[in-house]
């Protein structure tokens, strides 16, 4: 049992390490934390292991060969979405400024997150900078 407890603390220790360096590379804010582990999570299952012959632990779990349709891309980049808001008029910003925080638990899209509105936005469609 305490060898399981060892395994599990690794896994654990290497996936907030691996947050908190992705927080501190895009100078975010510690709320953002909860956003950048999930996100670690995320990558850490598509990235392909030696151990499993060049296979990521997504495609072993799902046995599918067929990658996911949102590229990665780098944690806290800017990024615009579309703004569907109602009332807006011709000359009004149909684009809000974000931040991209992650990948949806859903296959749905991108996480992002706009500092002006306080909002979480998730999209397929998402322009980054």
């Amino acid at each position: 049992m305490s060898q399981q407890n060892d395994v599990i603390e690794r896994k654990y220790k290497h996936i907030l390490d691996v947050a908190r360096t992705m927080l501190i590379h895009m100078h975010a804010l510690k709320y953002l934390l909860a956003d950048a582990v999930l996100s670690t999570c995320h990558l850490i299952n598509k990235i392909p292991s030696s151990v499993l012959h060049g296979k990521s632990l997504f495609h072993v779990y799902i046995q599918t060969k067929v990658s996911s349709q949102f590229p990665p891309h780098v944690l806290g980049c800017t990024c615009f979405v579309q703004d569907l808001s109602l009332g807006l008029d011709k000359l009004s910003s149909r684009f809000i400024k974000c931040i991209f925080v992650g990948y949806s638990r859903t296959p749905k899209g991108y996480r992002c997150y706009s500092l002006s509105t306080r909002k979480y936005f998730v999209l397929a469609d998402v322009t980054f900078f």
